[in-house]
């Protein structure tokens, strides 16, 4: 079955990247200032559809002492969700159970849908220049509407709330100012989803506050689809690309950077969460732009382990300006 799922927050979110609470300055406890990204990795789109198919199937145990599955269940759960965590270094492409392949997020505004994209039209290249680029004019702030011609800032979808205070029975680190986000009039995050689960409209949490989103799914046999009007090649979702100079593999490129972690080790209801990280990569931010990709970095960005929960999605047709 294929669904749009779109997710509508009901209370300030906060999407966590590598900083985490803790003294200023301090590279392994965080920091006291914390900022939201504006989207949720994919990673954790698929962590949440998990967790929310083990509910709606019963096979989640859910008690004041914790979140688990019971042994005469793990098979179904397996079944259902398969039994590892996405690994973004995995070249196998990993078995999520019923869960078959994630699209990319965008945003939707009643039916109109946006992507984040750098403002290309701005400019035009020609001969390894960008003519008509003004670099006091941010391009990476642009969200692109796929009907017409409008286009949107940041702050016209994302509204900031921020939160000072101290940490209940906290100690040095216990002061934190935090910047967190809520979508302005009716904007909702969307993505299209495969999946042999009869999944069903609900509330789910997402985010470092466990903030709730209301999530609602109903069958689509849509995709999401672009064509840049210049024929360059646009990151629908952010990319991991492992080719060691880029420049070799397209004329010109217009791109920012994220890093990207997950967390490795199970929650325990009984025992202390102490919490691992994976290697840190930095993907290349939704919304890039490359100019005549090389052949090679095109096979790079076809990694269909990553393209299975979201990321590495991008539009492009050779040859077409």
């Amino acid at each position: 079955m294929k669904y749009l799922v779109t997710l509508k927050p009901l209370e300030p979110f906060l999407f966590g990247g590598e900083n985490t609470f803790g003294t200023l300055g301090d590279k392994e406890n965080g920091t006291y200032l914390v900022k939201s990204r504006m989207f949720p990795q994919q990673s954790a789109l698929l962590g949440m559809l998990k967790k929310e198919i083990m509910t709606q199937s019963g096979v989640l145990t859910r008690k004041i002492r914790g979140e688990w599955v019971d042994r005469e269940d793990k098979q179904s759960a397996k079944e259902l969700v398969g039994s590892e965590k996405f690994d973004i270094l995995q070249k196998e492409v990993q078995d999520f159970g019923s869960l078959h392949k994630l699209g990319a997020l965008f945003l939707l505004n009643k039916e109109e849908a946006y992507i984040k994209k750098v403002d290309s039209d701005r400019f035009h290249y020609e001969n390894g220049l960008l003519k008509g680029y003004n670099p006091k004019e941010n391009i990476y702030d642009n969200f692109a509407s796929l009907s017409n011609e409008k286009k949107l800032k940041a702050e016209h979808i994302f509204q900031a709330v921020e939160q000072t205070g101290n940490k209940k029975n906290g100690g040095d680190n216990s002061l934190f100012k935090k910047t967190a986000y809520l979508l302005k009039d009716d904007f909702r995050f969307a993505f299209y989803l495969e999946t042999d689960f009869a999944l069903t409209s609900s509330i789910v949490t997402l985010g470092a506050d466990r903030s709730k989103f209301l999530m609602e799914v109903q069958e689509s046999e849509e995709s999401l689809t672009y064509a840049d009007k210049n024929g360059y090649l646009t990151l629908l979702s952010d990319a991991y690309i492992t080719l060691d100079d880029l420049a070799k593999h397209c004329d010109f490129a217009i791109t920012s950077e994220i890093s990207f972690q997950t967390l490795q080790n199970k929650k325990h209801a009984t025992k202390q969460n102490k919490f691992q990280k994976s290697k840190k990569v930095n993907l290349y931010e939704k919304g890039s732009v490359f100019i005549n990709p090389s052949k090679e970095l095109l096979e790079n960005l076809n990694n269909t382990n990553c393209q299975k929960i979201g990321l590495n999605i991008y539009s492009y047709k050779q040859g077409e300006k």
